[in-house]
């Protein structure tokens, strides 16, 4: 009886070990794909190759007779001529003599823009992955990455399996910082010329005029808006630019939302901020215009 016992037990003890051994998961298997140029010899050979993620797998690549240069790559970036490989996923292994599988580069890059790579004409071998990122420099707007004449995102990564060129662009922004000497007539037949000077950003700031308003402004593309405030009358103002050192637009001065009288407006960018008071038309500077009559 005691025997029988001990053979039981043993039959179950194997069947565990069976069991088990039979549940345990199959090593997880990863390509790695090893492309050798004419020129260059050496293991493992081209082909694809499928090893146990976590082995290693060593590498080692020369040049034939008559070849001077060897690049070797690994998942687009360039490692040692030999070395060991531990596989933790798919893989591309490349070895490249000479010309052999190189493409060039051709970038342009705009006045306006800063980045990385710069200007220039750059050669790659093949399946090298090149990092590209641009942004602009103050005082521009509008940037524009193409690879091969394609809109791309303003950073990434090119693999070089061909010839690309890569361009930039960028447009000025208008700027209105400085001084500018504004002429405005209204409908009611007054008109004023005065120096009106901006200071802040590119987008938005600050307006003084030479009659001592003052107010805020916004740019956006060639758009331009700003208002000038005096103790009993505002003044503001609607246009855009017609070119880097002139805008125009629309205009109206008012004491209330129901008292407007419309207008016209000019500037052009001013050497000087000294300029004639306002007051052409009504008696007194411009800050004494909304209790002159007309208002």
């Amino acid at each position: 009886m005691k025997v029988k016992s001990i053979l039981f037990v043993a039959a179950i003890l194997l069947a565990m070990v069976f069991s088990f051994a039979g549940c345990k998961k199959a090593a997880d298997t990863a390509v790695v794909t090893v492309i050798v140029s004419p020129g260059v010899t050496g293991t493992p050979a081209a082909g694809v190759h499928y090893v146990n993620v976590g082995d290693e797998l060593a590498y080692s690549f020369t040049l034939e007779a008559g070849y001077t240069t060897l690049t070797v790559l690994l998942d687009g970036s360039q490692v040692a001529a030999a070395g060991t490989l531990t596989v933790s996923s798919d893989h591309t292994l490349q070895a490249n003599a000479d010309a052999n599988g190189q493409f060039t580069l051709i970038v342009t890059q705009a006045t306006g823009v800063t980045g990385t790579p710069a200007a220039g004409t750059f050669t790659y071998a093949q399946g090298t992955k090149v990092n590209y990122s641009y942004g602009l420099a103050a005082g521009y707007s509008n940037l524009v990455v193409k690879l091969d004449g394609t809109a791309v995102a303003s950073s990434g990564t090119i693999t070089m399996d061909a010839a690309h060129v890569l361009t930039t662009s960028a447009v000025t922004k208008k700027n209105i910082q400085g001084s500018w000497a504004l002429a405005e007539t209204y409908n009611d037949d007054s008109s004023f010329n005065v120096i009106a000077v901006f200071t802040g950003s590119f987008e938005s700031g600050a307006v003084t005029d030479s009659d001592g308003g003052s107010g805020t402004y916004t740019v956006a593309g060639d758009s331009v808006a700003f208002t000038i405030v005096f103790p009993g009358v505002t003044y503001s103002y609607t246009g855009t630019f017609s070119t880097n050192d002139t805008m125009s637009g629309s205009c109206k001065r008012y004491q209330t939302s129901t008292n407007t009288i419309s207008g016209t407006w000019t500037a052009t960018r001013a050497a000087s901020t000294n300029y004639p008071r306002r007051g052409s038309s009504l008696p007194g500077p411009r800050g004494s215009k909304g209790r002159g009559s007309g208002q």
